[in-house]
């Protein structure tokens, strides 16, 4: 029946794999493309070759130049593992297959944003109850209160 779905219908399936061929081995990470299991030789900047394809790719999964004999020097190699990351634990968000390289990159950003918002959350209850927390009464206020609640 090809009626219309629902939100849920689009949604499932919660594992989303990016599969090359028919065996279950041949994951492949979703963000950059890396295949799980492999040895990857890897530029710093992300640049890495797939010897599937023999080409290098950026760290999107797109197709680059081959790079200079000097930057190739900083290659290193990596046993790139894909596994299934829920960001937050958030039952209803999907999960998706990354590798080593992309679940520490967006772990970094998860937790860049988690110190901001505490950060900001911090100077709301600052300005709220004392004022700026750059004001050197605060810390003075801050320990006249401490000093009444004991």
């Amino acid at each position: 029946m090809r009626g219309r779905q629902t939100r849920a219908q689009i949604r499932a399936p919660y594992l989303d794999p990016v599969r090359v061929g028919e065996s279950s081995g041949n994951l492949r990470c979703r963000c950059c493309g890396r295949p799980d299991g492999v040895v990857v030789r890897g530029l710093p900047d992300g640049r890495w070759y797939d010897g599937a394809d023999e080409t290098w790719r950026d760290a999107r999964g797109r197709r680059v130049d081959w790079p200079a004999p000097v930057e190739y020097a900083a290659t290193t190699d990596t046993l790139v593992s894909v596994e299934a990351l829920r960001i937050t634990n958030a039952p209803v968000e999907r999960v998706r297959l990354l590798c080593n390289r992309c679940r520490r990159l967006e772990g970094a950003v998860h937790g860049r944003a988690r110190a901001r918002i505490s950060i900001l959350l911090r100077r709301a209850i600052g300005d709220l109850f004392l004022g700026r927390y750059d004001d050197p009464g605060v810390l003075a206020k801050l320990v006249e209160l401490f000093r009444k609640n004991n």
